[in-house]
């Protein structure tokens, strides 16, 4: 009887295959990142179809004299505020000087009337297009008493403007009266005007003026105007430096607050005026303990937020007209959730208002019926490295349907086209040294950004010149995949071959590293060009002329390797993306020896 003999079943090759690709991960450890994400993706964003390439770099367009405080727009003009001067930049470069007492500290702005006003915390400005003006200096004059007797007396009308001393009365002459009574006492000595009638006398303690001739009697109508002047210790609307413009259904009005002097208390516009802030126009949010931070729109409330301190950290503005028909804008408590850290980074992306907290990037949901608000993290998978940031120097804003958080030379870019339970997909750039943003009204236009040497810059559109290099040095993109035991930790893999496919793009290529317990090394190096004379490099050429993935095939095999990790870089000028990736493999019988 002959021997039987059995062999061994054999090893069976197996594969894994990456077609769906996301952001990045840097909360869970490598061994536990999905495929779809990358615990160490740097420089890296989702095209059109959501494949992950190289960002755009940028280009200087201008560059000033001190930290660039603020980037602002009205219809074409750019204003930049740098140092404490104001310009504005035309897009050939060129600048002109309107300026030069700006505070150095951030600013902030709003458009209204067709003009754009600023915000420095030291002086309140309106730019029309030609010349900046102090907003003090061309504040409305309200009509604070009409219809009174020269006695004194009449019909309050417009309460007084914080912005200017001066005011007006008006008067029903009777004919003999010479003497009129103001609604104030200890006026201003600045001169008191009467378009009509000539003025003999003012008393500027009791506020009497006194007429050369009396004014006719006009029948019981106000013929008699007068424009004055009185100082009063107001609150100085100069020191706000945050704004959000609000009035229900449409944005009528502007609300300020950041004066430090009265960090719990903001101050509203007249209608569509926002060069009237009437005294009685100011609210109390919460306690002077902590700060209003900022406000968000949604629907038709505006939200305000505040610091973290020991009260609400959100409050719900809302729009109704009380019993005398007036406009009123009652408060009420919102969500408890954490509070803003840094007041530069509140905007709204795709309907949901973001800002930044000690806790991370925080979002605001609600719905329009029931005016109810969740505050809710939503940037729970980059934390880990977020929460290292200098969170205080933090800006932001949406553009393009993402929200860019810069601090420290990284940013930090939300996707909202890719949504996971209200969580958009994250990615992370470096050598980004923006301290404010200005985003184009349109998605044809440009995201510009200040920097703290003074420099003004915009990113690159994929067909501009240079697209891929920041101000001239070449961008370094990476994509890593997790460092995975390939579904069998206790167990040694082979790994046979390795082929990631690149985006056919004119001109590209890539570095492929391959890691282990044992070894990280550079593989191969792949660099290609399309057939293609408009960007031709004989060096690299591959007679490749299809719009077809570029399969970068790497069959170096790596022995007894327990987690494997591959990383795909490009340190070039040159665009760079993945549209998939394929790891074929052997998992050996044999269990690791601990």
């Amino acid at each position: 009887m002959s021997a039987a003999y059995q062999f061994p079943d054999a090893e069976s090759v197996q594969e894994l295959t990456v077609g769906r690709f996301a952001g990045v991960d840097f909360a869970n450890h490598p061994t536990k990142v999905d495929w779809s994400r990358s615990p160490d993706a740097c420089n890296m964003i989702a095209n059109e179809t959501y494949f992950p390439v190289k960002r755009t770099g940028y280009r200087q367009v201008a560059c000033f004299d001190g930290i660039v405080y603020g980037l602002h727009r009205l219809d074409m003009d750019i204003l930049c505020h740098a140092g404490n001067t104001l310009w504005r930049l035309e897009p050939n470069g060129e600048t002109t000087l309107l300026y030069e007492d700006m505070n150095e500290a951030k600013s902030t702005s709003f458009l209204m009337g067709g003009k754009l006003w600023l915000l420095d915390g030291k002086t309140y400005l309106v730019y029309d297009g030609d010349t900046v003006q102090r907003v003090q200096d061309v504040a409305f004059v309200p009509t604070t008493t009409i219809g009174s007797p020269p006695q004194g007396g009449g019909t309050s009308l417009e309460a007084v403007n914080l912005l200017t001393p001066w005011r007006i009365n008006t008067f029903v002459g009777d004919g003999i009266s010479k003497e009129f009574q103001l609604d104030s006492k200890m006026i201003d000595l600045q001169p008191v005007q009467c378009a009509n009638y000539e003025i003999q006398e003012v008393d500027t303690v009791t506020g009497v003026v006194t007429f050369k001739t009396a004014p006719p009697d006009a029948g019981g109508l106000a013929n008699v105007v007068i424009r004055f002047a009185k100082t009063v210790d107001h609150v100085d609307i100069n020191k706000c430096r945050i704004c959000g413009l609000y009035g229900g259904q449409n944005d009528t009005r502007v609300f300020v607050a950041g004066n430090p002097e009265h960090p719990n208390c903001d101050w509203q516009s007249g209608l569509y005026d926002p060069s009237y802030f009437p005294d009685t126009g100011y609210t109390k949010i919460g306690s002077d303990a902590s700060a209003i931070m900022g406000y968000a729109r949604q629907y038709d409330t505006q939200i305000v937020l505040k610091e973290d301190g020991q009260d609400a950290k959100q409050y719900l503005r809302t729009f109704q007209l009380d019993d005398n028909g007036n406009p009123a804008y009652p408060l009420r408590q919102g969500a408890e959730a954490a509070g803003v850290v840094s007041a530069y980074t509140i905007d709204v992306l795709d309907g949901t208002p973001y800002y930044l907290s000690p806790q991370g990037v925080m979002g605001i949901y609600g719905t329009y019926v029931t005016e109810y608000r969740t505050i809710a993290g939503v940037s729970q998978r980059i934390n880990p490295k977020l929460l290292r940031e200098q969170l205080q120097q933090a800006v932001a804003c949406v553009w393009d349907g993402k929200y860019y958080l810069a601090v420290d030379g990284h940013c930090y870019v939300a996707d909202s086209r890719q949504m996971e339970n209200n969580i958009p997909e994250w990615y992370y750039w470096e050598q980004i040294p923006a301290v404010c943003f200005l985003a184009d009204p349109d998605t044809d236009g440009y995201l510009w950004f200040g920097t703290e040497d003074g420099r003004v810059c915009m990113f690159n559109h994929t067909d501009d010149v240079d697209a891929y290099t920041d101000n001239g040095k070449a961008i370094a993109a990476r994509w890593v995949t997790p460092l995975s035991a390939l579904d069998a930790w206790d167990k040694g893999k082979t790994i046979l071959s390795c082929q990631p496919a690149l985006m056919p793009y004119g001109y590209s290529g890539a570095e492929i590293w391959y890691r282990t317990e044992q070894i990280q090394e550079k593989v191969r190096t792949v660099a290609f060009s399309q057939f293609s004379f408009v960007q031709m490099d004989f060096s690299r050429f591959s007679f490749r002329s299809t719009a077809t993935s570029y399969p970068a095939d790497v069959r170096r095999r790596i022995r007894r390797a327990y987690q494997f990790q591959l990383m795909v870089k490009n340190d070039g000028d040159e665009p760079f993306g993945l549209l998939g990736l394929t790891i074929r493999y052997i998992v050996r019988k044999g269990v690791r020896q601990i």
